[in-house]
């Protein structure tokens, strides 16, 4: 079945890119959609799913318009990631849409822009960083960017909402990589996009295939167009995508050491099995295995289920389901933490805490204590003090292949939680003592700190 993970990770994506040896081309137009065009809402925004307004922020979205490059690969490409690339073609026109969630307020705005890479894996733009990590992202004062940066986000977003969306264009993936520069060229540059303020650091993120591609940005783009301040690579398999359409990217990657920006590498444990042979830590790459997560996992599903019972963008918006319960350990706890961190990198500051890996026999076998959750890794309260068994693929469900990333949860007997926990006062003071624990380790926020031991507190264990 983990093998069977790397194949649908390879299939389900549209891949290529890399650096250019040549100037970035002109500045991108940027219009603003208005808010009441075709249905009246962004296809996979937060209008209708989450309540910014009493956050203090607003979603806008924008058409960027311009010409992008393609690039073809130079040489062969080695695992260290120094990768080489030339400018394949010139003036290939395109329109897509950024969704921009800001502060209302531009003075809350404190200079972090992130730019996510939308995922296309299902075939419809899926911002999964933005639904871990904004809560983060309120907190902090920071401003978000969603990218349509593939043909398939692109032709969906027509489809679905044909008058909203009538003139976004983008003729193939391999402009992908340079509409991702321009992107960050725009928020750079536009004002507008960040209600009158201009970026002090510009991050670039994505997930899953978005994080092969990223993989591939990295090393082969950023060199060049030197776009991004520094770049979250969330959940990405040990290979590359390829530079264009018909080729094959790396089969094994790392990131390059001379990269210049700071790179933090987030896994879940669905992730490692596909991804150990690239295990990196150097002076501007960090790795972070969160063991008991998933791929994907509950907290997001939630937030995509109600995005697509509003667009009907699959299965006419029903809710994606699994065979098990899907996966519900706190990984949006970590993903904040390595959003903090990567911020204060990127400005100049120290890098993150070092982080243990997951532990494995061979990198093919995830080691497990009696409850049968993951050694090693990153420790969240949630794990450390289980209520449950997590582990990283389901089957089944109603959306092919999906199940197979979201994890499981098997809550553990009620005689195994009395026998962890003999009182309620007992289970609140173990799992205190691990969010502190995590705390002064660097891998958990306070903010999150307090919020997890709040849910221990109210938390019925064990059962009466």
């Amino acid at each position: 079945m983990r093998r069977a993970l790397l194949v649908l990770l390879i299939v389900l994506l549209p891949t290529f890119a890399i650096p250019v040896a040549a100037a970035a081309a002109d500045s991108p137009a940027v219009t603003a959609i208005p808010a009441g065009a075709g249905r009246g809402w962004p296809v996979s925004g937060a209008q209708g799913v989450l309540d910014l307004a009493s956050r203090g922020y607003v979603e806008e979205e924008y058409l960027l318009s311009g010409h992008a490059d393609t690039f073809a690969q130079v040489g062969l490409w080695t695992d260290d990631g120094r990768w080489a690339t030339r400018v394949d073609t010139t003036g290939n026109p395109y329109t897509t849409r950024l969704v921009v969630v800001r502060p209302r307020d531009a003075a809350k705005f404190t200079g972090t822009v992130v730019v996510e890479w939308l995922n296309v894996s299902f075939g419809v733009d899926i911002p999964v960083d933005f639904s871990q990590s904004y809560e983060h992202f309120v907190r902090e004062g920071y401003a978000y960017v969603g990218v349509t940066t593939q043909k398939a986000g692109a032709d969906k977003l027509k489809s679905l909402d044909p008058a909203r969306y009538d003139a976004v264009n983008i003729g193939g993936d391999a402009l992908s990589y340079d509409i991702f520069s321009q992107a960050a060229q725009a928020v750079r540059a536009n004002p507008l996009l960040l209600g009158g303020r201009r970026p002090a650091v510009v991050l670039g993120t994505g997930h899953s295939q978005s994080a092969l591609r990223l993989t591939t940005y990295a090393n082969a783009v950023q060199p060049v167009r030197r776009s991004y301040d520094g770049f979250m690579i969330h959940g990405r398999a040990a290979l590359a995508a390829p530079i264009g359409d018909g080729v094959i990217g790396a089969l094994s990657a790392r990131i390059r050491t001379d990269l210049g920006v700071p790179v933090f590498v987030l896994q879940s444990e669905t992730d490692v099995i596909a991804s150990a042979s690239v295990r990196q830590d150097t002076p501007l790459v960090r790795t972070w295995e969160v063991a008991g997560t998933a791929h994907a996992d509950q907290y997001g599903l939630n937030l995509y289920n109600a995005a697509n019972a509003r667009d009907k963008s699959i299965n006419n918006g029903a809710p994606t389901t699994c065979d098990k319960p899907v996966n519900s350990m706190t990984f949006r706890y970590a993903e904040n933490t390595a959003f903090r961190y990567l911020d204060r990198w990127a400005r100049g500051g120290a890098a993150p805490p070092a982080a243990t890996p997951i532990s494995m026999l061979l990198n093919l076998i995830i080691l497990r204590d009696g409850d049968q959750n993951a050694l090693g890794g990153v420790r969240l309260p949630d794990l450390d003090v289980p209520l449950a068994s997590y582990s990283p693929n389901n089957s089944g469900g109603n959306v092919p292949g999906a199940c197979l990333l979201l994890g499981t949860t098997t809550p553990l007997t009620p005689e195994r939680i009395r026998q962890l926990y003999p009182d309620h006062a007992t289970y609140v003071a173990k799992f205190t003592a691990a969010a502190d624990r995590a705390v002064r380790a660097g891998h958990l926020l306070p903010p999150d700190r307090d919020e997890a031991v709040a849910r221990a507190q109210a938390a019925p264990v064990p059962s009466p």
